[in-house]
């Protein structure tokens, strides 16, 4: 729900000009600020909180030219016409109101000065001078100010106070106020380019978004589709600015306002040196050095929106011709002006050239701006650009997640009217999308294989392998992957989409199957590759990448991978969201666990769509364990929803990860068998499929959870599994087998060293319990206390470990379940069937668990194990 617009604190300002004002050093202060930075807000503030009330002066444009029309409603005691008789009948009414609350003199406040008459501003100055009042007054920076006015404060009588636009914190907490939910960041990004801080335009571009409709919610996340809207009022506002504006200078702005930035060199052929030098004085354009070229910018970045908000269809097309015949000229004009020039030609009211279109299709693809890329290939389609445009169309449907929509381009097309280069791009393409995007895995495999003898060229046939490797992969047989990955990695020659392809299944395939430390150099030789082909499948590399380095211990190398990756996705708030689905494995494994939910819920929110995505799948998977380390099993349990519904036979390659899922929420719920059942069906999954590094994964989490009986296998994992995490597994099984608390403190504290802290604080934890066991208080207080301290670390962890070492109660690991399921309100018929128990047998440990605590009653053990 949007609320109210709260009064932001400007607490440094108010406070410096509260106190001028009442220890009397200064007649007053001067609240100088660009228009609707907040001057009359906090001018109104300062005045209220001193006297309660003020007379006020104000002044407009109408009553500019009429000699002290702003003093008019005080003036209504006289009619002569001297200004000495006026002066006096002003400070009667001031002498009427006798002492301000505060105990000083009067206050007259005096709003828009620079908008004062001669006399106005002369009569202020008097006020000041003969300090008849203490003075609020505001001043906008850059206007032209009465003399008098200026005088007030180069004379020393007024101390000036600037008034500056919100920081980007402090429009980030007023729009979290006002929203009442995070702004998605690059959405916020937006929103503070188009205000600049100014807390008027930012509230009116915020309303105008919300009644447009292009700012709206998903997944708790607030989000920007589109461009920020320019509501009627501040349209009004802003056009002020071009009420005088000469001709020339506006030509200036209108060019811009269609295609910002332009070179200097560019805009000089559209319109003359001077026009250019005027928009500049006028402050209506600004001008940097940009690498070795002059680049022309619109002073704010509202201007464009309403220059094209109130220009004619015709005059719009007449520019944005014009635009694309002078970049068109540009001898290379790069990645991003092709896409600009492509969406203006279409947009310029005669047919553009396909083959322009397609251009700036496959650079906005490559860009994974997606949806311009699907808007300039459909164009390109419907004038007949041929399979070249029905190519980037699909993908760029493809990479959106719209599979049936992708399918039915590529189904239009006939593979034997193609060369085999074309065929090979449209059936590779096709089989991918098939199996992944419209999630119909049978009809893309036997798409493949009836297709795929029409692909004999050596070159081409590698692109073959490459798919045949993802698909492999899907269909888990990571073996068979990397054996077909290591083909492409050692082809001397082959398309950049198969090299990078073919990484991406080995990589993964890598990664899954424990063999993280062959990883870094398999995902570094897709690099050049990359650069030529789709920058979506750059991330798919990147999350295993992250992964693999996590699960080998290399922590911090993991950590800046993962920021590498955000640095290469900044302005697409697609890539972003893939990039923090990598970045949430990390944070999530050191500690990190606000940062890893901000991000993950991000991910979610701006990943969110109808059809089915392993995108979906990893960043809910990632939130569930994130949430249910935080303690919020409600969360967590949230998150596996949404990761369930993104399941199915396309994706069942994750299907174990989701598994360790479900069985993190059980354990944050308190429900151990069912936490030790999900996690023993997600190890078993793993082994089936060759993912042994899922494997340990999954009976570590059995064994945080009691079941001991994974020493045997985690022990041959060990020899199996690259990295110190599956050892480390294996001891830790044993030492809780056990209850060894050194051995337990010993494992924490390797973890403590490699950055792995989550998991580092859990063993301390469990060393506690081991320690209290054997009645060592000693090293159950000192294992208990390190437990507390990298918990703290890490953003207050509350895993069930840490919950059982810092609320120690003397129970059976079975005891305690009970007791949980009795706290959460279940029957003992409930907890009996939820358990798999007979009901005496329920009763029996809830009878044992009260004799040990000395209660009662079973009401008495619900409360406890609430507290």
């Amino acid at each position: 729900m949007v609320g109210l617009w709260p009064v932001l604190d400007r607490k440094a300002a108010f406070e410096d000009a509260e106190k001028l004002l009442r220890d009397g050093t200064s007649c007053g202060v001067v609240l100088v600020g660009a228009a609707g930075v907040g001057k009359t807000t906090m001018a109104r503030e300062l005045v209220g909180s001193l006297a309660g009330d003020a007379r006020w002066i104000v002044g407009t444009e109408s009553t500019q030219g009429i000699p002290l029309g702003a003093f008019a409603p005080h003036l209504a005691r006289t009619t002569s016409r001297d200004p000495v008789v006026a002066l006096r009948a002003v400070r009667e009414v001031l002498a009427a109101d006798g002492v301000a609350a505060d105990g000083g003199v009067g206050i007259v406040g005096v709003d828009d000065a620079h908008l004062l008459d001669e006399f106005s501003a002369g009569l202020v100055h008097q006020l000041a001078v003969g300090r008849d009042a203490r003075l609020v007054v505001t001043v906008r920076s850059g206007a032209a100010v009465p003399s008098a006015i200026e005088a007030l404060w180069k004379d020393g009588h007024l101390t000036p106070v600037v008034v500056q636009p919100f920081t980007r914190a402090e429009m980030d907490d007023e729009l979290g106020a006002v929203l009442g939910a995070p702004v998605e960041r690059f959405s916020a990004d937006a929103i503070w380019e188009a205000s600049e801080g100014n807390p008027l335009f930012l509230r009116h571009l915020v309303e105008g978004a919300l009644d447009g409709g292009t700012l709206r919610q998903s997944g708790g996340i607030w989000q920007l589709r589109g461009r920020p809207a320019v509501s009627p009022a501040l349209a009004s506002l802003l056009e002020t600015r071009f009420a005088r504006t000469p001709p020339d200078a506006l030509e200036v702005v209108d060019y811009l306002a269609f295609c910002e930035p332009l070179e200097l060199e560019a805009l000089s052929e559209l319109v003359s040196r001077r026009s250019i030098e005027e928009a500049e004085r006028m402050d209506l354009v600004r001008i940097r050095d940009v690498g070795n070229a002059h680049v022309v910018r619109l002073a704010h970045p509202l201007f464009g929106e309403v220059i094209r908000d109130r220009a004619g269809v015709l005059a719009a097309q007449r520019i944005k011709r014009r635009l694309v015949e002078v970049l068109r000229e540009s001898p290379d004009p790069g990645v991003v002006t092709s896409m600009r020039i492509a969406e203006l030609a279409i947009e310029s009211g005669i047919e553009p050239d396909p083959e322009l279109l397609v251009r700036g299709a496959e650079d906005a693809i490559a860009m994974a701006s997606l949806e311009l890329g699907a808007r300039l290939a459909g164009a390109a389609v419907r004038l007949g650009g041929g399979f070249d445009a029905s190519f980037a169309l699909g993908r760029a449907l493809m990479w959106q997640g719209r599979g049936d929509e992708a399918e039915e381009v590529f189904d239009a097309v006939d593979p034997d009217d193609l060369c085999e280069y074309d065929v090979a791009r449209w059936l590779l393409t096709r089989v991918a999308s098939l199996y992944l995007e419209a999630g119909r895995p049978r009809e893309a495999v036997e798409l493949f294989e009836r297709e795929r003898g029409r692909i004999t060229d050596s070159v081409l046939a590698v692109s073959v392998v490459a798919l045949d490797a993802v698909l492999r992969l899907y269909d888990r047989q990571p073996v068979q992957a990397i054996s077909l990955a290591r083909q492409v990695e050692a082809a001397p020659e082959a398309h950049p989409w198969a090299r990078a392809s073919g990484v991406f299944a080995g990589v993964a395939a890598l990664t899954v199957s424990g063999r993280g430390y062959e990883v870094a150099a398999l995902a570094a030789s897709a690099w050049e590759a990359i650069s030529h082909g789709d920058g979506l499948l750059r991330f798919h590399i990147g999350y295993f990448e992250v992964l693999a380095l996590t699960l080998v211990g290399r922590i911090h190398v993991a950590q800046a991978t993962a920021d590498r990756y955000r640095t290469l996705a900044a302005g697409q708030p697609n890539s972003a969201a893939l990039a923090d689905v990598a970045s949430g494995v990390v944070e999530l494994t050191s500690g990190r666990l606000d940062d890893a939910a901000e991000h993950l819920t991000e991910a979610l929110a701006v990943l969110d769509r109808e059809t089915r995505s392993e995108w979906m799948l990893l960043a809910a998977v990632s939130l569930c364990q994130v949430r249910a380390a935080q303690g919020k099993a409600a969360e967590a349990a949230d998150a596996l929803t949404i990761a369930e519904r993104q399941a199915g036979p396309e994706l069942a390659f994750f299907d174990p990860l989701l598994d360790v899922a479900r069985a993190w929420v059980a354990g944050a719920e308190g429900e151990v068998s069912a936490a030790v059942h999900a996690a023993r069906r997600a190890a078993d999954l793993a082994a089936q499929s060759g993912q042994f590094a899922v494997e340990a994964i999954a009976l570590d989490v059995a064994t945080t959870f009691g079941d001991y009986s994974t020493i045997a296998r985690l022990d041959e994992l060990a020899t199996l599994v690259d990295g110190p995490f599956s050892r480390v597994a294996a001891r830790r099984a044993r030492a809780l087998a056990k209850a060894d608390g050194p051995a337990l403190d010993r494992l924490a504290s390797e973890f403590e060293r490699v950055g792995a802290l989550l998991a580092s604080a859990d063993m301390y934890a469990q060393a506690a319990t081991a320690y209290s066991r054997s009645n060592d208080r000693r090293g159950e207080l000192v294992a208990a206390a390190k437990a507390h301290w990298l918990s703290s670390r890490c953003d207050g962890a509350a895993t069930p470990a840490l919950a059982k070492a810092a609320r120690p109660l003397p129970l059976t690991d079975r005891e305690r379940e009970v007791a949980t399921l009795v706290g959460r309100g279940l029957s003992n018929k409930d907890i009996a069937r939820r358990l798999v128990l007979s009901v005496r047998t329920v009763e029996g440990h809830i009878y044992r668990a009260c004799e040990k605590l000395a209660l009662s009653h079973r009401s008495e053990l619900a409360k406890l194990i609430q507290v």
